[in-house]
């Protein structure tokens, strides 16, 4: 994200365990004159909906009104660093807390101490190249004696941790702090009591709807405008209320049309989908088979603000044969407390003329360690209808000696993921061995894996539907805490699907209709299919496992044939609809149920 303001626009916000909200002022009203300035002088004031400050010396503070304390808390600020940029908070009476803050003119982060309000005790120090009038998000994170600040400079991707021991940690009160700067701005503060974690709303699912401006195939595309539909999930203890939410794309290369979607009342640790989703463009201009960063800051009663980015992709499948392109693919420990054993490795492969494979093993023909948990991972890129996932193995992994069956020790599989969420994927005759009951890897018992020897072997997965949309795919790997083997060799992963078909000038019955209303809906959903004069409709609901939840036929005649289907017993999620025509391509339409 790259900000161009250069003046100190800081956001300062406080969030708990819980999201019970104390304190909230966006300036709006022109006026601080009910705040107490603290520590050293400073001159402060409010204008155009923006909290001042400037000071010639260090460490004026400035803090809200109600002697609201606290003393375990996480603090987000953000804004543009000059001299120093941070917080302050703990801070009694006798002006005695703790400063934390980035200062790129002397190319320094620190916490310390404030004691009567002048610079004291230094906690620690961390020193690098911080850049100077580009925009900051920090964190600072007091729990007991624990501190961390966290800093992050989106426009660079730079990021730095720094540890500190808060020797005599109290309640106290926090503020907005500057020290030698000739000016500095802040938006609005929000303070919440308790401690925890930063975010308390998150994207818990999305899905892409290309059927109007697309060609249907739910891959978003150069040339097309998609409905982007988002689930939030509040993960707090306290409901949000009345929440909607804002999407900016951070690049120029994908317009936003319609901005805005409501959520509702999202209940503590509950999720709610939009009432509409929003309307996002890629001109035929943009490139494809890359990601684009978009920014959604959801509001919600009590002056809630929250703000974070995901990534959207604009294409259809994904290749890669591990010798260019694989920048973006990545491996880790899939859970801590395991190891990972992913690599590039050029000891086998597959492609012809190529050199490399991805390998779950040691460097070069050696063995995979013991309590392996670990996945190599795609970037993010769109599953179309009808997707068909192929790739090649090699595998060596360890299973029961003079074993005739399909038992197996250790072994890996594949699996889908969309925001955090991985669903294991099989073959259509599924796997050729299962873990057995005595294993201590990191798969249940009669799971599925690939494992034994053998040489290059192709694998093909058929992708339900339901999946179709933004998301990854990852090859996971397990094993147990005795004996080892050579290990997984992956090569030439391909991913493919149907192309859909353009109806770009709206031909009356060029091809069928299809729409559903209302979506999301609570009971009753109609279907409504157009432009069928003669044929047999079928209509199929199902899952996101694929499974189906219902099926129904329409053979009467006419240009519309409308359907009432009565849902109110399936649980709330996302569904998909298939309608198939005979002598027309399947029409797919996804469906939310709501509570």
């Amino acid at each position: 994200m790259v900000y161009t303001l250069m003046v100190l626009a800081t956001i300062l916000q406080i969030s708990p365990n819980n999201s019970d909200i104390v304190f909230f002022d966006d300036f709006s009203d022109g006026d601080i004159s009910d705040w107490d300035q603290r520590c050293l002088p400073g001159t402060w004031c409010s204008s155009s909906g923006q909290a001042h400050g400037s000071t010639a010396y260090a460490n004026a503070a400035l803090v809200p009104p109600g002697d609201i304390q606290c003393e375990d808390c996480s603090i987000e600020i953000s804004g543009t660093a000059i001299h120093a940029l941070g917080v302050i908070c703990r801070l009694n009476s006798e002006d005695t807390g703790i400063a934390a803050y980035v200062s790129p003119d002397h190319d320094v982060a620190r916490i310390r101490r404030i004691s009567c309000g002048n610079p004291s005790t230094i906690y620690n120090s961390l020193y690098a190249s911080f850049p100077s009038g580009v925009w900051y998000e920090l964190t600072l994170i007091c729990e007991g004696n624990l501190l961390q600040l966290q800093i992050d400079v989106p426009s660079t991707g730079d990021s730095w941790t720094l540890d500190a021991i808060d020797t005599s940690p109290q309640t106290g009160q926090f503020g907005l702090y500057t020290g030698e700067e000739p000016g500095a701005r802040w938006d609005w503060i929000s303070v919440s009591s308790g401690a925890g974690p930063v975010d308390s709303t998150m994207i818990s699912w999305m899905y892409t709807d290309d059927t109007v401006l697309g060609n249907g195939n739910m891959a978003f595309e150069s040339g097309e405008e998609i409905t982007l539909h988002l689930q939030l999930s509040n993960l707090e203890n306290s409901p949000l209320a009345n929440v909607f939410a804002i999407l900016q794309s951070l690049t120029p290369e994908i317009i936003v049309n319609d901005n805005s979607d409501d959520f509702g009342n999202i209940p503590p640790c509950g999720s709610s989908w939009g009432a509409s989703g929003y309307s996002i463009e890629a001109p035929t201009s943009t490139p494809e088979d890359q990601t684009y960063a978009m920014q959604l800051t959801v509001f919600a009663d009590g002056g809630y603000s929250n703000s974070f980015e995901f990534n959207i992709p604009v294409g259809c499948g994904i290749e890669c044969d591990v010798e260019s392109g694989i920048e973006q693919w990545f491996w880790s420990a899939v859970e801590s407390g395991w190891l990972d054993n992913w690599h590039i490795s050029s000891t086998r492969n597959h492609t012809a003329g190529g050199t490399q494979s991805f390998k779950c093993g040691d460097t070069g023909s050696g063995d995979y360690d013991n309590h392996l948990f670990s996945a190599v991972t795609s970037p993010l890129f769109n599953m179309p209808i009808g997707g068909d996932i192929s790739f090649w193995i090699w595998i060596d992994a360890q299973i029961p000696l003079n074993n005739s069956g399909i038992s197996a020790f250790d072994g890996g599989l594949l699996q889908y993921g969309r925001c955090g969420t991985w669903i294991d994927l099989e073959p259509s005759g599924g796997y050729s061995y299962q873990i057995i009951p005595s294993s201590t890897g990191p798969f249940a018992e009669g799971t599925g894996v690939l494992s034994g020897q053998s040489g290059w072997s192709q694998w093909g997965i058929t992708i339900p539907d339901s999946l179709a949309g933004p998301g990854q795919v990852r090859f996971v790997f397990g094993s147990d805490d005795t004996g080892t083997r050579e290990g997984l060799y992956v090569d030439d992963i391909d991913i493919q699907g149907s192309v859909g078909i353009e109806n770009p000038e709206y031909e009356e019955y060029s091809t069928p209709l299809l729409s559903a209303y209302p979506n999301p809906f609570m009971e009753n959903l109609t279907f409504v299919i157009s432009g069928i004069p003669v044929g047999e409709v079928t209509i199929e609901i199902f899952d996101l496992a694929g499974r189906l939840v219902e099926s129904s036929r329409l053979s009467a005649p006419g240009d519309v044939r409308t359907l009432i289907w009565n849902g109110k017993n399936i649980p709330a999620g996302i569904y998909i609809a298939r309608v198939c025509i005979q002598g027309f391509n399947d029409m797919i339409q996804h469906i939310v149920k709501l509570n």
